[in-house]
């Protein structure tokens, strides 16, 4: 299944599974009728017991008299009539359930892909705590939003025109009642709901920033602990806090009289229409044959009513919702495969007058020699990072150009090039559970074997001082790892890629221990290595 950011996620998701969706709205619509059916048939068991005959059981011929013509065979009737409803519902229900889990699984993909294609300079602005909230409330939103306002609210209304056409021929005028009631009610209701969006707006985005300040504020922990801003932090939290639970009281408050409400609607009418029942007794002689069929069908059709009151909430939560996961997927992406496709065998590779925003006055001017260890001198204000971001097209603001092979990068396009250049840097973060998930991208055992003799080789100059296996694990972004350890599987996870390009940072501690097997490491690679250093004043 393929989502695209350009058109409504539910409309798209029921146009590709049209056949589930039709085969959902058959089961429910059977399921619907039999529910209204059999209060209505209580009406004909009245008749049976009691040798009454009302007009208003006729409207029941539909059913072949046969069927039910006596007590003993109607119990049967009805209870047969009980088990099939119950099998619709089931098969109903289940159906629905289940599409809107394959939905949220669907949109939990489609989302995670698209934020992995987001812009780096976009998490780096805004921080990734702001969108973790999408994957809790707003999908949970979204999936009410599928069951409540979509397949459901088309049976719903299916049932509802039926049932007021049962409920008309038992009794008009409750009928009239009704209508008119719920339409007085729904106009409150309306102006409940709005209330109750404005506050459910106010909730999240409140929500939504304090979690974006805990992911900055554990982001920058050492920073925190160092300059002791624990009770600055804290009361910032605090505030943050206090003001969520003031607009959580208040959308509660809302939240709980929209709820109630529904209820009062319900018992409302419901009184209304045993004062009409009661009126037409005294004035026509009505019996209550076809009251108890119309308060039963009335009582079946609560639980719709209340859905179908319910419905603007769902709709403007769900909207809420939808309308922030659009935005998230409105961000703009990484074009990674735009630009020609880089291929190579021996590469150079040329800086010519390349001047990064934050340094004006010394451009970098550098060749580097094909399949050989280059050292490239970084001038002050300029870091190795802002070397690896030009090259691998993660940061493309800078002046003058970068050439492999005469070719300027800005033609190639962004996967391509990270396809060819490996990273050896200790200022990337090192992802993975274990060793070998932090220096290659494969799960393969097969691969792992073949890693390994290439790994001990990597290894063997610092094992006094390295004893990592690849089955060792390393902690969250490598927090169980020493800084020469996160040095070595740095200069490892750039080396064991096997790229005719590596962009090599300095690794001092590694250096301290061999500087020549460090170098010979590097020199022996098949590749065109470019080793960063910062220039000495």
């Amino acid at each position: 299944m393929k989502l695209n950011q350009n058109n409504n996620l539910i409309v798209q998701f029921l146009k590709q599974r049209k056949w589930e969706t039709v085969r959902i709205i058959i089961f429910g619509i059977i399921s619907n009728i039999l529910s209204i059916l059999i209060p209505v048939s209580i009406g004909k068991y009245y008749e049976l017991v009691f040798h009454l005959n009302t007009r208003r059981v006729k409207s029941l011929s539909i059913i072949p008299d046969e069927f039910w013509d006596t007590p003993s065979k109607f119990l049967i009737f009805f209870s047969v009539l009980i088990i099939i409803r119950f099998a619709f519902f089931f098969l109903y229900e289940y159906s629905l359930r289940k599409e809107a889990i394959i939905f949220i699984k669907e949109i939990k993909d489609f989302l995670f892909g698209h934020q992995l294609k987001v812009k780096y300079t976009i998490y780096k602005e805004k921080g990734i705590g702001k969108y973790l909230l999408r994957y809790s409330g707003d999908i949970n939103s979204l999936k009410n939003l599928y069951i409540k306002g979509t397949i459901r609210v088309f049976i719903d209304v299916i049932m509802i025109v039926i049932a007021l056409y049962w409920l008309w021929i038992l009794n008009r005028n409750g009928a009239i009642a009704i209508l008119l009631l719920s339409s007085l009610f729904y106009l409150i209701l309306r102006l409940i709901n709005k209330k109750l969006e404005f506050y459910s707006i106010l909730k999240r985005n409140k929500t939504s920033g304090q979690l974006s300040f805990v992911s900055r504020s554990l982001n920058s922990i050492l920073n925190i602990k160092i300059l002791n801003k624990q009770n600055v932090e804290l009361k910032k939290y605090k505030k943050k806090s206090n003001s969520i639970k003031n607009a959580s009281i208040v959308y509660t408050k809302w939240f709980v009289i929209n709820k109630g409400f529904i209820s009062f609607i319900q018992y409302t009418i419901l009184s209304v229409i045993l004062y009409i029942f009661y009126k037409d007794s005294i004035e026509n002689g009505e019996t209550g044959s076809h009251l108890i069929s119309f308060i039963l069908l009335y009582i079946t059709i609560l639980p719709v009513i209340r859905r179908l009151f319910s419905l603007e909430s769902v709709y403007k939560l769900g909207n809420i919702s939808l309308k922030k996961l659009n935005n998230i997927l409105q961000l703009d992406v990484d074009a990674i495969n735009k630009g020609e496709t880089l291929t190579i065998s021996n590469p150079t590779i040329a800086f010519e007058n390349v001047v990064f925003q934050n340094n004006f006055k010394n451009p970098i001017n550098f060749i580097a020699k094909k399949n050989n260890l280059n050292i490239l001198f970084l001038p002050k204000g300029i870091s190795s990072l802002d070397i690896i971001y030009t090259i691998l097209k993660i940061n493309s603001i800078y002046s003058g150009d970068i050439k492999i092979n005469k070719i300027s990068i800005r033609k190639y396009s962004p996967k391509s090039l990270r396809n060819q250049i490996a990273i050896a840097s200790q200022y990337v973060p090192i992802y993975g559970r274990t060793v070998y998930e932090a220096i290659t991208k494969y799960r393969s055992k097969r691969i792992k074997k073949e890693l390994l003799s290439l790994y001990e080789s990597i290894r063997a100059p610092f094992s006094e001082h390295i004893k990592l296996k690849l089955d060792n694990t390393i902690g969250e972004n490598g927090s169980k790892l020493s800084k020469i350890e996160i040095e070595f599987l740095a200069l490892v996870r750039g080396i064991i890629q096997k790229k005719r390009i590596i962009i090599a940072s300095e690794f001092p501690l590694l250096k301290s221990i061999n500087k020549i097997e460090l170098f010979n490491i590097l020199k022996k690679q098949k590749a065109t290595v470019i080793l960063i250093k910062q220039k000495k004043n």
